[in-house]
C-alpha cells in the first residue's frame, strides 16, 4: 500500500511534549479528518507498525530511544456549541475549551482553567482539580476504533471512568476523537473570576519549567492512617486531604525530597509531585528519579506511589 502523503518518518517527539523530553518516531501523521486517519491507520496495517495517538503531550514521559511504529496526532477542530453544552474534538486544547465555554456563560469546566494538554487526554485520564473532573460532565465520547476500523459512541457509563482513569487506558485500540459536554448557564462575570483564579494558584503553586504535570498519583486516606498515622496527622494539619486522598506532593515534601535532583531533573520546591526538567534532561534520568522517590516513600512511610505517567519505551 502506498505511503499517505502526509505521513514523516524519524520526526523528535521532544517538542510535541510539556516534558521537552524523547526519542524520534519511526513514522509521524497529523490528520485533520476521519479519512485521514483511516488512510494512515490502514498504511500502517498493511506495513504491521503499531500504532500510538499523541494528544497534547502532558502526563507522558517518551523514551530516549523513541518509538517503533506510526504516532498519530489529531488536529484541533473549533468546539460546536450547544443549547446545554459543548461538543469538541480531541485534539483542542483543553484550557482553552474552559476559555470558549467561560465566555459562553456555561459552567462546569472552570476547574481546568490553565492546565495544559488537550481534551483527548483529559478525557481518557480522567482529568481533575479543585474538586472538578472530567467525568462530572462527559455525557458521550466518540472514539475510532482501529480494530474494526469505525466510529462509536460510547455514553458516559461505558467509558468507566474512575481516579485518573478510564476504560480508554485499558483499550488502546481506541482513540478518542471527540467529547460532548453538559454545561449550565450561568452568570458570565462569576465564571470569569472563578477561572482567573485557578490561572493565578497554577501560576502560583506550579513550576513553569518544563514537566509532565503530576507524576504520581494521590494516595488513599485509608493507607496513609493505616501505614503512617503520623503522616496522617501532619496532613490534616496542611489541608493536604481531598475528598479520600493524601496529596503525593505533600507525601514526598514531608520526606525532604523537595529539592532532590538527578542530574537536570528535580523534584520541583514549589510543587513536589511535579519532576521539572532544568534543561537537557534524559528519560532515563527522570525514571531513576521516580524510583529514588518510590524507593525513598517506601523506606519511610511504607506507602507505595503509583505514577500517573503514560511510558512510551
Amino acid at each position: 500500500m502506498k505511503k499517505p502523503f502526509n505521513i514523516q518518518n524519524n520526526i523528535p517527539l521532544a517538542p510535541y511534549t510539556t516534558y521537552k523530553i524523547g526519542g524520534p518516531a519511526q513514522f509521524f501523521v497529523r490528520v485533520s479528518s476521519l479519512e485521514e486517519l483511516s488512510l494512515a491507520i490502514r498504511w500502517a496495517k498493511a506495513e504491521g507498525l503499531s500504532l500510538r495517538f499523541l494528544g497534547g503531550g502532558s502526563n507522558l514521559l517518551i523514551s530516549d530511544r523513541g518509538v517503533n511504529g506510526l504516532v498519530i496526532t489529531l488536529a484541533a477542530h473549533e468546539p460546536n456549541f450547544l443549547e446545554s453544552g459543548v461538543k469538541v474534538g480531541a485534539g483542542y486544547g483543553l484550557s482553552k475549551l474552559v476559555n470558549d465555554s467561560v465566555k459562553q456563560g456555561l459552567q462546569g469546566l472552570e476547574w481546568a482553567a490553565g492546565i495544559p494538554g488537550q481534551v483527548g487526554g483529559a478525557v481518557r485520564g480522567n482529568a481533575g482539580a479543585f474538586g472538578g473532573w472530567i467525568a462530572n460532565n462527559i455525557t458521550a465520547v466518540e472514539v475510532y476504533n482501529t480494530q474494526a476500523e469505525r466510529l462509536e459512541v460510547f455514553k458516559k457509563e461505558d467509558c468507566h471512568f474512575d481516579y485518573r482513569d478510564s476504560i480508554f487506558k485499558r483499550r488502546p485500540e481506541l482513540l478518542i476523537w471527540s467529547a460532548t459536554f453538559s454545561l449550565t448557564l450561568a452568570d458570565r462575570e462569576s465564571l470569569e473570576k472563578i477561572a482567573k483564579e485557578h490561572r493565578h494558584y497554577r501560576r502560583e503553586h506550579h513550576p513553569t519549567l518544563p514537566s509532565a504535570g503530576c507524576v504520581f498519583k494521590n494516595v488513599p486516606v485509608n493507607e496513609v492512617m493505616g501505614r503512617a498515622p503520623e503522616l496522617w496527622s501532619a496532613a490534616q494539619l496542611a489541608r493536604a486531604v481531598s475528598g479520600q486522598e493524601v496529596a503525593a506532593g505533600f507525601i514526598i515534601a514531608q520526606a525532604g525530597l523537595a529539592g532532590y535532583a538527578v542530574g537536570p531533573v528535580q523534584v520541583s520546591t514549589q510543587h513536589s509531585n511535579f519532576l521539572v526538567n532544568r534543561g537537557g534532561a534524559t528519560a532515563q534520568e527522570v525514571h531513576q528519579l521516580i524510583s529514588y522517590i518510590q524507593e525513598t516513600i517506601k523506606r519511610v512511610y511504607h506507602l507505595e506511589l503509583v505514577p500517573e505517567l503514560a511510558f512510551w519505551e
